[in-house]
């Protein structure tokens, strides 16, 4: 009787502390799941006040193909440096626009072609103004929203 009492007591130490084991296992495991979700936190956050590739630029570059004399045709492409293809890219030509509240008047989305917006216009006056909107959205990150302006002008001899 005393053996068996002897064993039953053994196996009951036994168990016990492999669930002591158990237990400080599990607290050490979610202790570095906290420790690596507050570092992923901390990540995302980080992303979060940037663009996805960290600085934008914006360029317009005419087509070399342009004389500027009156009533030519004029034409370029506006390109963002460190572009995303998400569909949340735009360049919109405007006749004229309002700030406050954001209105634009005769709006034109221009085509994405391989990072860059291209627009045609017709130069019919001896000065035309190109006004427009950018935008730049993504899932993270910042996003942009500009405004476009230039002033073309007719070549002289």
């Amino acid at each position: 009787m005393t053996k068996t009492i002897l064993i039953v007591f053994l196996t009951f130490i036994v168990l016990s502390c492999t669930d002591i084991n158990q237990g400080e296992n599990t607290i050490a495991k979610i202790e570095n799941l906290r420790a690596e979700n507050d570092s992923l936190r901390k990540i995302v956050a980080e992303i979060n006040t940037k663009y996805v590739f960290d600085s934008i630029a914006i360029r317009d570059i005419p087509s070399f193909r342009n004389t500027y004399e009156i009533n030519s045709k004029l034409s370029g492409e506006i390109v963002f440096v460190g572009y995303n293809v998400n569909k949340k890219t735009n360049v919109i030509l405007v006749d004229s626009f309002s700030y406050n509240p954001k209105r634009l008047y005769n709006p034109d989305t221009l085509k994405l072609q391989n990072g860059g917006f291209i627009y045609e216009t017709k130069l019919n006056a001896e000065r035309i103004k190109l006004e427009g909107i950018m935008e730049m959205q993504n899932d993270y990150g910042k996003a942009y929203e500009g405004f476009y302006n230039s002033l073309i002008g007719v070549k002289k001899n």
